[in-house]
């Protein structure tokens, strides 16, 4: 559990169990016990999705409100840089000027964005506007991971098809080629 306050308009990292909750912000909940589930409800007065629920939940269903708290389940890649890419639910919540989010991985965007927003004024003034900022961070995010699998699906296009070669191509070779254009389809 890791949590923020502002202070002129940048992310400070504090101590969610020493800190006033009125400070905290932004409240990151990477694999929650069920004991940190109930202090989190407990404290705010909502029930937080289950790591199952957050699984299952169905695409129509992925943003709604309980009680006058917003919920958004988004489904965000971590290991990004690697063929090996794991894709899991995060749940935003919206709770009046905080935002709290569950997950159970960890996408970049949630080592990179804390620490961007903590030097530099990103204009977060509350909950909703370090959702934003966090939300436009991982989208860059994703844009900068396609970039690099378009780079390295266009490699693999000018070996297979660049023509007459004094080395032929192996049908070992056009196999690994075959899997490493299935892997980037797959990302």
């Amino acid at each position: 559990m890791k949590a923020y306050r502002l202070q002129d308009k940048r992310l400070q990292a504090v101590d969610p169990e020493t800190s006033e909750l009125g400070d905290i912000v932004w409240l990151d909940l990477n694999g929650p016990t069920p004991e940190v589930e109930r202090w989190v409800e407990a404290t705010f007065g909502f029930t937080i999705p289950t790591r199952e629920e957050m699984q299952e939940i169905e695409v129509s269903s992925r943003l709604y409100y309980e009680e006058g708290v917003a919920f958004m389940t988004a489904t965000l890649p971590a290991r990004a840089d690697t063929d090996d890419l794991l894709m899991g639910p995060i749940t935003f919540v919206l709770a009046g000027d905080r935002l709290i989010t569950v997950r159970h991985h960890e996408p970049r965007v949630f080592q990179t964005f804390p620490q961007r927003a903590e030097k530099a004024n990103l204009g977060c003034t509350n909950g909703e506007s370090v959702l934003l900022a966090l939300l436009e961070a991982g989208v860059d995010r994703l844009a900068d991971v396609l970039e690099r699998v378009q780079r390295d699906i266009d490699s693999i296009s000018r070996d297979i098809f660049q023509g007459p070669s004094v080395h032929p191509v192996s049908s070992d070779n056009l196999e690994a080629m075959l899997r490493q254009i299935g892997r980037k389809g797959d990302v």
